[in-house]
């Protein structure tokens, strides 16, 4: 086992997050979906007609990056926007069938990513796993 000093945990982090974007991309059929795009496809399965705000902040979003990310999935039929009656300037995200449908194809590609991700490990080293990930999130929060 290596000492707490020699070990690169951002490094392997960063390096294990890169892998999983690429893998997910990887069998995204062409959709060009993308992790970023199904997390937008889960929320929004739960949370019908959220406003952008809301969908940005569950997803730890930038306002700019997901505005373009919204854009692209409209323009693909995979969710509608629609102004909020109550405030012109609000917008409304819902999924389309074709949205629905997406969303349980990335859903049947996670679960097989998480097979891959858990197979040798105890439930245990699992949940060591889990909580470490979980205190890293808490800790740094935003980063901004």
């Amino acid at each position: 086992m290596r000492s707490s000093s020699s070990r690169r945990l951002v490094f392997e982090l960063m390096a294990a997050e890169r892998s999983v974007h690429r893998w997910i991309a990887a069998r995204a059929d062409g959709s060009g979906l993308g992790a970023a795009g199904a997390g937008v496809l889960f929320y929004l399965e739960g949370n019908d007609h959220a406003l952008v705000g809301q969908v940005t902040a569950a997803l730890q979003a930038r306002p700019a990056g997901m505005s373009g990310l919204l854009n692209r999935l409209a323009a693909a039929g995979l969710i509608s926007k629609t102004r909020a009656p109550d405030d012109a300037r609000a917008v409304r995200l819902s999924l389309t069938p074709e949205g629905r449908e997406a969303a349980a194809s990335a859903r049947s590609v996670l679960a097989e990513l998480n097979e891959h991700l858990a197979d040798g490990f105890t439930p245990s080293e699992l949940d060591t796993i889990s909580r470490w990930l979980a205190h890293t999130a808490s800790t740094l929060g935003s980063g901004d």
